[in-house]
């Protein structure tokens, strides 16, 4: 028996035996093109053929997944449509390159901006940009090499060094239990694909998987394990927790329509935690009340211009109106210098926690600001609109934003434009600064939310990103519990409600702890939100004193 680890990305427990697929290799030809026109030509015909094979592909994942999840492969087609990406190759193509050499270097060129980026979800990009590529590559050089030739009678593990999306799908779901690669991210399209068909997966294990080809394995994508030839008992133990774990999921579905109110009737909101327009559906497919914080820079992310007013207009609505009667909580835009915004002339910067970064760039772009504000305001007509401020540390910031808000609304009362006069202004509690002057804060604003990872870490001084100080990040430290706690009593003091966002609100260890700490709200990912309700609903709060001495 071995044990190998790596990373689960879709829970679960899988037992069979091992495939390992192995995608052929495309060999890139280099050469000098003589007729630069006809390359063109070839260039352009192969990308319609790419775009139709796609469009296939689209519509066998409708029959599979929703449209939700099939879009990923829409987004392909637009990926080969990108004037930057079509740009590189034409240049590439007219300097005499061959069309399969310069469609080459132009997706290796754009997947590395986007693993440049310190974000998870951009960096999982690169993976779709790599896939598009390949497909028009395949098509140039007229080679058909499908993922779904798999030669087993019986439903297999499916092991590579990474799959792509279009890999994923091609496999016949009858003869699949689960993925288990030594590449790959917790936001790939490979990844979601993975939990969408409900496949347990684990990602970014070390050895090599080919030599385990045709062995019993088993996968738990929960402990992010996979077991190469388990023993009798071993066995045994992961058919007992499979059963556990499919018992475990339809008690979780059973929490959706439930309110999220403990034994002896304590309520708690648990609203979405999302950042992209396509998180909309999964937020409502997992009962959320609402959207608690919509992280609007992902709209100006990677990007050669900020998004204009209508299109940020648009976004806002869209969101708004997904959630009808419920509140949705989106913040003003939280760069910095790692967050791929050039046209903001950010600087690169040694420490980019402590610098330019949240409101601090938002102030010293007003008419960028303002637009923003202005695009807000005009959404809110068409829904509960809560307005949070990122990164605040003093009283002047949100007198500021007050005075530009009472300028924007005047300007859309001269253009006829309509808005809500019930949109509320909210502060992030995410430095030790604004958690020590939360009281003050707390007169200023309509409600504070807390952003427990950048607290934690501002607190005591520990980048949660640098794996030499993993044992030195303590999300529990009791500095955060009284820091936490300050922030909640304030809160309440002046009667505005106080929620909570970031990986600890997911931790079921410790739901009760925040009961305790009166939160109003906890602002959770989608996925964790029925979870986090059932062990809502088993908790009986009365006991809370050993929890208010300290012991979080």
């Amino acid at each position: 028996m071995k044990e190998l680890t790596g990373k689960g990305v879709s829970s679960g427990i899988a037992i069979g035996k091992l495939f390992y697929f192995k995608k052929s290799i495309l060999d890139i030809p280099n050469y000098e093109v003589d007729d630069v026109e006809k390359e063109l030509e070839r260039y352009h015909n192969g990308v319609e053929s790419a775009k139709n094979h796609l469009k296939q592909i689209y519509d066998s994942a409708c029959e599979r997944l929703t449209k939700k999840e099939s879009v990923i492969f829409q987004t392909h087609i637009l990926i080969l449509e990108d004037s930057k990406f079509v740009d590189l190759v034409e240049t590439s193509i007219r300097k005499r390159k061959n069309a399969e050499l310069s469609v080459y270097n132009a997706s290796t060129k754009i997947a590395n901006m986007f693993k440049a980026i310190d974000d998870d979800y951009f960096r999982a990009r690169c993976n779709d940009i790599i896939d598009a590529a390949s497909t028009l590559l395949q098509v140039l050089q007229n080679n058909d090499d499908s993922a779904s030739m798999i030669e087993e009678n019986e439903p297999v593990i499916i092991g590579a060094t990474d799959l792509l999306p279009s890999d994923t799908i091609s496999f016949n779901e009858s003869n699949l239990l689960g993925f288990a690669t030594n590449g790959g991210s917790q936001s790939s399209h490979t990844s979601i694909l993975a939990r969408t068909m409900g496949l347990p997966s684990v990602i970014q294990i070390h050895e090599p998987l080919g030599k385990f080809n045709g062995k019993m394995a088993v996968i738990d994508g929960e402990r992010g394990k996979l077991i190469i030839e388990p023993d009798t008992s071993t066995l045994a133990m992961y058919r007992a927790k499979r059963d556990r774990y499919l018992k475990h999921q339809q008690r979780m579905r059973r929490q959706i329509g439930l309110p999220s109110v403990t034994k002896n009737k304590q309520y708690i909101r648990l609203s979405a935690d999302i950042s992209r327009l396509e998180d909309i559906e999964k937020a409502k497919a997992n009962d959320a009340e609402g959207i608690g914080l919509f992280r609007s820079e992902y709209l100006f992310m990677n990007r050669e211009a900020a998004p204009d007013e209508s299109e940020q207009f648009e976004t806002y609505k869209t969101i708004l109106r997904s959630f009808p009667e419920k509140d949705v909580v989106i913040n003003t835009v939280n760069g910095c210098s790692e967050k791929g915004m050039d046209y903001l002339d950010i600087p690169n910067e040694k420490n980019p926690a402590l610098g330019f970064r949240g409101i601090r760039i938002s102030l010293e772009n007003p008419e960028f600001f303002r637009t923003q504000l202005r695009a807000l305001y005009r959404a809110s007509a068409y829904g509960k609109l809560s307005i949070l401020l990122p990164m605040i540390s003093s009283l002047e910031e949100i007198e500021y934003v007050k005075r530009e808000i009472d300028k924007i609304k005047e300007e859309l009362r001269l253009n006829g434009d309509t808005y809500s006069d019930s949109v509320k202004l909210g502060a992030m509690i995410e430095t030790p600064a604004a958690a020590v002057i939360s009281d003050e804060i707390c007169r200023k604003v309509d409600f504070v939310t807390i952003n427990a990872d950048n607290l934690i870490q501002y607190t005591i001084a520990v980048d949660r990103d640098n794996q030499k100080l993993l044992d030195f990040y303590r999300p529990y430290h009791p500095a955060m519990r009284r820091l936490t706690k300050y922030v909640s009593d304030n809160a309440h003091k002046y009667g505005k409600p106080v929620a909570l966002c970031g990986e600890i609100c997911a931790d079921t260890a410790i739901t009760k702890n925040l009961l305790a700490l009166k939160m109003d709200e906890l602002i959770l990912r989608p996925a964790s939100i029925l979870k986090v309700k059932a062990t809502v609903r088993e908790t009986d709060t009365t006991d809370i004193f050993h929890v208010l001495r300290g012991t979080v």
